[in-house]
């Protein structure tokens, strides 16, 4: 959920409105394309993992 000062700064009526926001990151894609259970990977660094998706 959006909070309402988010919605307020952006000039929409909080009072009317509400928000829901998400993203899809570039690790996201990459989990579903290449079939990956895990999204800690992408963070630990190790260039072994990285690498195969070049």
């Amino acid at each position: 959920m959006v909070h309402p000062s988010v919605l307020e700064m952006s000039g929409v009526d909080s009072e009317e409105y509400s928000g829901f926001a998400f993203g899809l990151g570039q690790e996201r894609i990459a989990m579903l394309r290449y079939g990956i259970n895990d999204i800690r990977g992408f963070y630990q660094g190790d260039s072994r993992f990285t690498e195969q998706f070049k």
